[in-house]
């Protein structure tokens, strides 16, 4: 039974796990416990997001009880449904009692994991699951555990709780001067480095190559190893050219990898970008209409999980688009999914927010770094006003790095909101 050594021991180690000074975040676990539900719960993400961070608060909750957290993307395990087998025999040899809670991380690499969840589920086991894939989450989750699980997307920290790990608690509307310039400082911070929660008080040299390893492991393991993926050289290359993009075009795309010499279809490319964003690694904004094929054939924008990629592998990083990248996976993690809007003049609207079951556009959003120059001014306003009109909405947001105004202009009223603010709204 060598597996279920390797197993005893991968658990002796994961029980001595303790994960010191652990700081809340902007997640409600006393929510979990209050569901009388006999449900999983799946956490999913990207990676370092901090759902193994999570799966420890949330222990810490259940002190009381018999808890065992595993860890089933350790290297000494293989990628056999053996392990899932043996997984409790190894429980009961070591412990001689069973749990009242399983933490089960990166459970998704093992083949036939969805029926062994569905099965100890019935034994009555309390269930939390992390996942770095799609395959947790609602749309990809196996058929067996269909209508049996609750998901929650677990992204990069938000500004708040950014401030919060920085230990900045100062009121947004009760600041002196010098909190004032400290609260400016670390919003330009997080703009740029983003929020990875490791990193947080890293310092240039470990951010970089931290960031450049979060890179390497996604690459390898959730796009070429969990998707199959032959041309190595093509996958990378087509990263690169969407990372320093910000709209694509999957025709445009596709022929610009053949003139570097790649031979690939679109349908691979598409297929490419699929991957990553089931890997959550990126977003694609499509362009909003109520008819699929002009989505489908206009371009579409892309951003990325955390600003951290934007700087640190992207050959000419800009504020300007790190400003509107925050702003997408904002939206994301209040739970919007992302459009934007053009008129056949070229002008365009950043984002276009659907509410509601039938998907009414509710508000438009432009973002823009500055607006200092009056060319700049005019070209955001006039576009915004444009998609006002289309839409028949009488107010809009542009979202700025740090100016702040309001204008009435016929029927249209326009909230220029300063980003750190919109982010603690």
């Amino acid at each position: 039974m060598e597996i279920r050594k390797i197993i005893k021991d991968i658990l002796k180690e994961n029980q001595e796990i303790t994960l010191k000074n652990l700081k809340k975040r902007d997640f409600d676990i006393r929510a979990l416990f209050n569901k009388k539900t006999d449900k999983i719960f799946t956490f999913t993400g990207f990676r370092r997001v901090g759902k193994t961070y999570l799966l420890f608060l949330i222990k810490e909750q259940v002190e009381k009880e018999f808890c065992i957290y595993f860890n089933f993307e350790d290297e000494r395990l293989p990628e056999s449904t053996e392990v899932l087998t043996q997984l409790l025999y190894a429980i009961e040899e070591l412990y001689h009692k069973k749990p009242g809670f399983l933490f089960l991380d990166e459970i998704h690499i093992i083949p036939g994991w969805g029926k062994f969840l569905r099965r100890i589920m019935d034994k009555g086991y309390k269930l939390f699951v992390t996942g770095s894939s799609s395959k947790l989450g609602l749309k990809e989750i196996p058929t067996e555990l269909r209508g049996r699980t609750l998901n929650y997307t677990i992204l990069p920290l938000s500004f708040p709780e950014y401030l919060f790990f920085k230990g900045f608690t100062a009121s947004s509307d009760d600041m002196d001067s010098y909190q004032e310039v400290e609260f400016n400082r670390l919003f330009d911070h997080y703009l740029v480095y983003g929020g990875f929660p490791e990193l947080v008080d890293a310092g240039e040299l470990e951010r970089k190559e931290v960031i450049q390893e979060y890179f390497r492991t996604l690459v390898q393991r959730d796009l070429i190893e969990r998707f199959n993926i032959k041309e190595d050289a093509l996958l990378m290359a087509a990263i690169k050219l969407v990372l320093n993009s910000l709209m694509i075009s999957i025709s445009k795309l596709t022929n610009t990898l053949k003139s570097m010499g790649f031979r690939c279809s679109k349908n691979t490319i598409s297929n490419y970008l699929s991957y990553m964003e089931k890997s959550f690694f990126l977003y694609q904004a499509l362009f909003y209409s109520t008819n699929v094929k002009d989505q489908l054939q206009y371009p579409r924008k892309v951003y990325f999980i955390d600003n951290g990629f934007l700087k640190y592998l992207s050959l000419n990083p800009d504020r300007s688009r790190s400003l509107e990248n925050l702003v997408a996976v904002e939206l994301k993690r209040r739970g919007y999914d992302l459009y934007y809007w053009r008129n056949t003049k070229g002008e365009e609207v950043d984002f276009v927010v659907l509410e509601g079951e039938n998907g009414k556009v509710h508000q438009l959003i432009q973002v823009s770094y500055d607006l200092a120059l009056a060319d700049t001014r005019e070209r955001e306003i006039r576009a915004l006003k444009k998609g006002m009109k289309h839409f028949g909405l009488k107010k809009g947001i542009i979202l700025t790095h740090s100016q702040e105004e309001f204008l009435q202009e016929d029927d249209a009223e326009i909230n220029i909101i300063p980003l750190p603010q919109w982010l603690l709204s």
